[in-house]
């Protein structure tokens, strides 16, 4: 292996001598916080294939309160993210799985909230990033985007820029 090979692992020491792995499953406890914690997500998320089976079962509802604070918006508008009425989410029980569609654009803007927040460097600051307005975007704000694919695609690309100093 050359000099460019890539580091699989890396590893750092703390003061007590105690190693910590930093790996992609640090990724995925992140993006379980944002979902609620343990609470509303049973199954651990390892990598892809997690999410891909965790989409086709659903989440549960009580995922939606979590995401909503992370990203700084109430219900209200977290049920126009999901195309969805506030009503009809209401109705649901906290227990209660969303469907596939559902699930998979929570999955998507929770992705978005967690690579938002480490590259803005906080939620409060994410969270004010999120409902700021942008030239980028044509005067509006990150959020205005989030209710498609394309748009939340469109707004990582502004998060990756701001990462590389591109404004």
């Amino acid at each position: 292996m050359g000099a460019k090979a890539k580091k699989l692992k890396s590893y750092s020491v703390q003061e007590n001598e105690t190693l910590i792995l930093e790996e992609p499953a640090l990724k995925y406890n992140t993006f379980r916080v944002i979902l609620g914690g343990n609470t509303s997500i049973e199954k651990s998320i390892s990598g892809d294939y997690d999410l891909i089976a965790l989409t086709r079962e659903g989440i549960k509802k009580s995922t939606l309160k979590s995401l909503a604070a992370h990203l700084g918006i109430s219900m209200e508008v977290m049920s126009g993210l999901l195309h969805s009425s506030h009503r009809n989410i209401q109705r649901k029980d906290e227990d209660e799985l969303l469907d596939t569609l559902k699930t998979e654009k929570v999955l998507e803007l929770a992705a978005f909230a967690q690579r938002g927040i480490e590259v803005i460097g906080s939620k409060g600051a994410f969270i004010e990033w999120v409902h700021s307005p942008l030239i980028s975007l044509g005067n509006k704000t990150p959020l205005d985007f989030l209710d498609t694919t394309f748009g939340i695609q469109l707004v990582l690309k502004i998060l990756g820029r701001l990462e590389q100093g591109v404004y």
